[in-house]
């Protein structure tokens, strides 16, 4: 039987990456899978530190960190970077030990059957592109002077890809409608009803309710997902008489706004083969 160390948003924070692999291999996990705001930011020297560091700590963890993308990954980057180099499963190889999981992606674990869909609208959107012009003009300036050597390039804060439309998303949707165990995404369902919800906005909308159409569509058991930043559990319908299990997850300790935060509300251990009590039995092996 194997075991996936999933985790909720890390946002390129180092410290926090290094630790869940640490908790990873304690929880004799071989495998890592972050629900978004992983931290693909190659567009920035930092955000390609950030990517050799994790791929040499899970490394020495003998672990493979796998990711789809939030609304804060340059996933347009990612695709452009190593969509020509997949491994045998159909991720994509960012480094020896760091894959993607593009949108819409499917495959089998031990059994299990998953599917991934990542993505999301980003509430800060205009604080981003505001911070995009600041730095062009502060760009511009040091080029009247001769002190910069190229442009500020738009969209290194806000990306334009940070979510599906609806026809690529019912593309990838049509491609294969076979029901799988495990749901993997950044955004919420739209019935899910965590006591904390920071994305309320109506531009946050359309996007559950892709994900809710992938519910209803795939029926699986169990959906994981980020973006929130507030670990919750929940129960919906999926569409054809039976129910999926949503957990929420956590994520780094800089960006976790609710009081009495917990480092392991940023990460669940899924038990696979997949059985529909492994989650909840798993919770409360911990609580105890």
């Amino acid at each position: 039987m194997g075991r996936i160390l999933v985790a909720g948003d890390i946002h390129g924070v180092t410290s926090h990456a290094v630790t869940l692999l640490g908790i990873a291999r304690k929880q004799e996990c071989a495998r890592v899978f972050v629900l978004g705001d992983f931290g693909a930011w190659e567009h920035m020297r930092d955000g390609r530190h950030y990517f050799d560091v994790v791929d040499r700590a899970a490394r020495r963890q003998q672990l493979i960190v796998y990711f789809l993308d939030g609304n804060h990954d340059k996933s347009s980057l990612v695709r452009e970077l190593y969509g020509e180099h997949l491994d045998d499963e159909g991720f994509l190889v960012c480094r020896k030990n760091i894959r993607y999981a593009p949108r819409g992606h499917r495959w089998t674990w031990d059994g299990t059957r998953f599917a991934a869909f990542g993505g999301a609208y980003s509430v800060d959107k205009p604080w981003r592109l505001a911070m995009e012009a600041l730095r062009e003009r502060k760009a511009e300036r040091r080029r009247v002077f001769g002190s910069s050597r190229r442009p500020a390039t738009t969209e290194s804060l806000w990306f334009p890809e940070e979510q599906m439309t609806d026809e690529e998303f019912d593309a990838l949707l049509a491609a294969d409608e076979s029901p799988v165990e495990v749901l993997l995404s950044h955004d919420k369902p739209r019935a899910s009803a965590p006591a904390l919800n920071r994305k309320t906005a109506p531009e946050c909308l359309p996007n559950q309710d892709r994900i809710q159409r992938a519910v209803h569509t795939l029926r699986p058991q169990v959906l994981l997902h980020g973006h929130l930043h507030y670990r919750y559990t929940d129960v919906i319908d999926r569409g054809d008489g039976g129910l999926t299990r949503v957990e929420g997850l956590g994520a780094d300790p800089d960006t976790a706004p609710q009081p009495g935060y917990d480092r392991a509300d940023s990460w669940l251990v899924l038990p696979l083969p997949y059985q529909h009590d492994a989650v909840g039995e798993e919770l409360a092996s911990r609580a105890g």
